[in-house]
């Protein structure tokens, strides 16, 4: 009866969650022989080494205290210790040890015959004993010894026992993805496979042990409306996981029925564009605009998604913006002329204020015969109506005929940019006779001042490729739009410099970050979106203005209330500010080569461990992984961005799948 009664009851045990983990084929490797809050050290041998199938740098162990018996491992209490792999440790008797290696070689050498044909079998044992040096990342438990009670994670222990009573497992594939994916989504649908757990660059072990087979999952919910960073070196993967993440945020908003608008900001045109190898882009992730809208400086007509990332300059509505791009364009050139050029207001004063209308007027006489000097072409001119005393228009029209019309007594109206042009060199050069166009209240005098200046006007010219003469509206409020309608909108951004680059990405950003603002402060709903930098290191400048004038520390420090994610992509960590990696919620940190930046990496989580992997290791993908959700640092090879996943998006959204016969080119 007794030997039933135990069966029975290591049945009930076996039955048990951190029980029935532990004996999902885990692997001994030996047992703690120290541990301390922090820290343990394992005792084990070349022979459970081997047989558990390696122990790589930074694996995960499971250190538990209970019994073997012939049902399976019985665990005294629901509890199991993680622990980290950093290295090797010396044992009590290291010295000794050593001393009869060095023996061993040295008389095998000498006799030129096997190390085992110098040593006895105890010795052999003796000689094979070695140690890890573990971080104690946690520990599993469960509250009640219930079969169906909660795993619940604490990122400590709350006790040390004598420590020879702790077993130490090696995880098995199941149990190393099931560590790897802690803690599971709460709704499956958020559960995405974003690739396999790695530890180290070697992997002949993994794969013989299958260990390489063991999925790592994350909780999409982590990347929507939180920061994300991902680092690494060009050629490393970033844009295959961005790709991963931006199409996981798309199925998640379609499956959750959420309207998530996505937008991407291309300074290559990866991502705008259809990957001629694979077949493979963000693109298809639609059939029309309805979903996908892409932003092009030459946009293909005949591709519903594609639209133009063109500013009209001679735009009136959009004068802010054609303002706001054209100075920022100057901000290189530190000359007096440039300062006061650039500190040029050209707001629509009231019209009821006709001195200050008219002095307006004058200011943009100068800024658009400044654009026309500049090359910037019209297709269309709204006339411009100013104040002008007929004595000295009809001087100026005997020189240029046509190129203002009389409006009405005292006002006329410039027609063309040639004709901004014209007036303002004329008026320029006359200053004696138009005092009011060159008094200290009008700004005509800080635009026309530049007019011979190359510097100014070279630096113009850089962003005239973003001028569009037949273009309507402003590409930011469009942007908008695309956001409250929760499409995946992709700025490519290949086609200009890279400061115009970071004045057309920053202008945007501020438009999103003042109409979510408006909305906040008129408590309406907040719109969900994501905003997702490439090559972030040239747009985030670290240290650098206050943050009511960086849009991307405004990003980090606001968007939160406003539901606005942020995924960035850099090759330094020293470039992102310090203010927005200190609100980053998720990492993924692949290959780095400079200790520079690992060590300022190393001021984040527990970084510092993985730093020597991360600068040696140029793998292609793989990562080091931190999630808002996840408990600690998950090293991983993340899955390549293929069909599946966009087909995976495309069903949730309603289409049709696509095949590689019908993809774009």
């Amino acid at each position: 009866m007794t030997g039933i009664a135990t069966k029975v009851q290591h049945s009930t045990e076996l039955r048990k969650p951190l029980t029935a983990l532990i004996n999902q084929r885990c692997k001994p490797v030996g047992g703690i022989f120290r541990l301390d809050y922090d820290s343990a050290v394992v005792l084990t041998d070349d022979f459970k080494k081997h047989e558990a199938g390696g122990v790589p740098r930074g694996g995960f162990l499971l250190a538990v205290a209970g019994d073997s018996t012939e049902a399976g491992f019985i665990l005294e209490d629901q509890e199991i210790i993680l622990l980290r792999v950093r290295g090797t440790a010396p044992l009590p008797n290291e010295s000794e040890l050593i001393q009869t290696r060095l023996a061993v070689v040295r008389d095998a050498g000498a006799s030129g015959v096997d190390f085992d044909d110098v040593t006895d079998v105890l010795t052999r044992n003796e000689l094979q004993q070695s140690a890890f040096d573990c971080e104690v990342l946690g520990t599993f438990y469960t509250e009640t010894d219930a079969r169906d009670a909660r795993v619940e994670y604490g990122a400590d222990i709350d006790n040390v026992v004598v420590s020879a009573r702790y077993q130490v497992f090696l995880p098995s594939t199941d149990v190393l993805s099931w560590l790897a994916s802690y803690p599971a989504a709460a709704d499956e649908r958020d559960s995405l496979a974003i690739g396999k757990v790695r530890f180290a660059a070697t992997r002949r072990k993994a794969l013989i042990a299958g260990t390489d087979q063991a999925d790592v999952r994350i909780d999409v919910s982590d990347f929507v409306g939180r920061k994300t960073a991902v680092f690494g070196m060009t050629r490393t993967g970033k844009s295959n996981t961005i790709k991963t993440l931006a199409t996981a945020v798309h199925r998640y908003a379609s499956e959750h029925g959420r309207s998530i608008g996505q937008l991407i900001f291309d300074p290559q045109g990866e991502y705008a564009n259809v990957n001629r190898q694979d077949g493979t882009g963000l693109r298809l992730l639609g059939d029309d605009d309805r979903t996908v809208r892409i932003y092009k400086v030459e946009p293909d007509p005949t591709d519903s998604r594609e639209k133009t990332l063109r500013l009209n300059f001679y735009d009136r509505d959009v004068l802010e913006a054609a303002w706001s791009l054209v100075s920022d364009a100057t901000a290189q050139v530190n000359t007096n002329y440039a300062k006061s050029f650039r500190s040029a207001d050209l707001t629509e004063p009231d019209r009821q204020d006709f001195g200050a209308h008219n002095r307006w007027g004058w200011s943009l006489v100068a800024f658009y015969g400044l654009l026309a000097k500049c090359g910037f072409t019209a297709a269309r001119f709204t006339p411009l109506k100013i104040a002008l005393p007929e004595e000295k228009a009809a001087a100026f029209l005997k020189a240029h005929p046509s190129e203002i019309v009389s409006a009405s007594p005292g006002k006329y109206t410039v027609n063309s940019p040639s004709g901004a042009l014209s007036l303002a060199n004329w008026v320029g050069k006359h200053p004696t006779e138009f005092p009011k166009w060159h008094d200290e209240k009008s700004r005509f005098p800080d635009i026309y001042g530049v007019y011979e200046y190359t510097g100014v006007t070279s630096a113009i010219r850089t962003i005239r490729s973003f001028h569009g003469p037949e273009s309507t509206g402003d590409v930011a409020e469009l942007l908008w739009l695309d956001m409250v309608a929760g499409r995946l909108a992709i700025v490519d951004l290949s086609s200009g410099n890279e400061l115009v680059a970071k004045v057309m990405s920053e202008r945007i950003v501020t438009h999103l970050l003042n109409k979510a603002a408006e909305r906040f402060r008129e408590d309406a709903e907040p719109l969900e979106m994501q905003i997702v930098v490439e090559e972030a290191h040239n747009l985030f400048e670290r240290g650098g203005r206050e943050v009511a004038d960086d849009p991307w520390v405004r990003l980090s420090k606001e968007a939160a209330k406003y539901k606005m994610g942020l995924i960035y992509a850099t090759q330094e960590v020293t470039s992102v500010d310090k203010r927005i990696l200190s609100n980053t919620s998720n990492w993924l940190v692949a290959h780095l080569n400079s200790d520079h930046e690992t060590r300022e990496l190393s001021h984040y989580y527990d970084f510092k461990v993985w730093a020597p992997s991360i600068i040696r290791a140029e793998d292609v993908g793989f990562v080091r992984m931190k999630t808002y959700s996840g408990k600690y640092i998950v090293p991983a090879q993340i899955a390549k961005f293929d069909h599946s996943m966009v087909n995976e998006a495309r069903k949730a959204a309603g289409l049709d799948a696509f095949t590689l016969a019908e993809r774009d080119d």
